[in-house]
This record gives structure tokens, sequence and C-alpha cells, in this order.
């Protein structure tokens, strides 16, 4: 059960107007990271989240794909294989923003992390994700991370 897909994003905030601003995927064999310029209607930007994630909104239009181009390539890169995040509600919420923005169908699914796992394997997963240390809030980094940490969960429920 090594060949899934974990995603992780990286936003504008937290909040009913933020937007995605950093997509990363990982499985068994490849990864994706791309920025995400910024549509015209997204506007919000937390100070907090910069923070966090350091990055500046303008480095988004410098180094940035448009949406359409990051939507095309996700879901050609997916088609309809299930994607797997720690913060479904929120990965979710972003995916629909981009793909709305986009005008294009999303094609595959985003399931819970947490799915994989039964309750006390879920306990695992949270302490070895704790003992790995401080999230970068890089979304590639973070989704190599929480795939990392679901491996050695499952191996350890064997």
């Amino acid at each position: 059960m090594n060949d899934f897909w974990v995603l992780d994003i990286e936003a504008s905030g937290l909040s009913p107007v933020s937007y995605p601003i950093e997509v990363g995927l990982v499985n068994d064999q490849q990864e994706y990271q791309a920025l995400i310029v910024p549509e015209n209607t997204w506007n919000h930007w937390s100070q907090k989240s910069g923070e966090l994630h350091g990055l500046l909104r303008n480095e988004l239009f410098e180094q940035g794909k448009a949406a359409v181009v990051v939507a095309k390539e996700l879901n050609e890169l997916l088609g309809r294989k299930a994607v797997y995040s720690d913060h479904e509600d929120w990965d979710s919420f972003w995916l629909r923003r981009l793909f709305e923005s986009a005008g294009i169908e999303q094609a595959f699914p985003v399931l819970d992390i947490y799915e994989l796992f039964d309750n006390h394997m879920a306990s695992v997963f949270d302490g070895l994700k704790s003992s790995e240390g401080p999230y970068t809030h890089r979304a590639l980094d973070d989704a190599r991370l929480n795939r990392r940490v679901a491996i050695e969960t499952l191996k350890r429920a064997e």
C-alpha cells in the first residue's frame, strides 16, 4: 500500500476568501510542486500565513503558474486516483477555488489521510508527525513528511 498520493496546499490564509498559493504532491515515484499566480479576484493575504510559509505575494506572480495550468496539470497527473491530505477539509476548499477559477472539473477525489488508519494507528500517525519536528509550511515538503509518516504508521500496523 505504498503507492498512494499525498497532497498539501499552502494558502493565502485560513478564511472563506483565502485561496491556494502552492500545491505539493508526492507518491512513491513522482513529485509535483507549483506556485499559483493569484486570480484577479483573489486579494486576501494573511500576514500570519505569510510568516508561516515564508512566501511573498509578488513571488507568486514572478514564479507561479496560472490556475488553469495547475488545474490541468493536477488532473493529468492524478487522473481519477484519490489523493490523501491531513487537512482534507481546507485542501478540498482550496482545490474547489482553483478548479472553479480555471473552469475545469476536478477529476480526482481528496480523502482524509486518517482513512488509511484505524483509531489506534491514527494516534501513532499523530505521534510520529509530532516527533518529526515542525512543518516547513511549504507544500511539497509537508506532503513528503505526511507520506513518509503515513508509510511508517502503516508498517507498524502490520
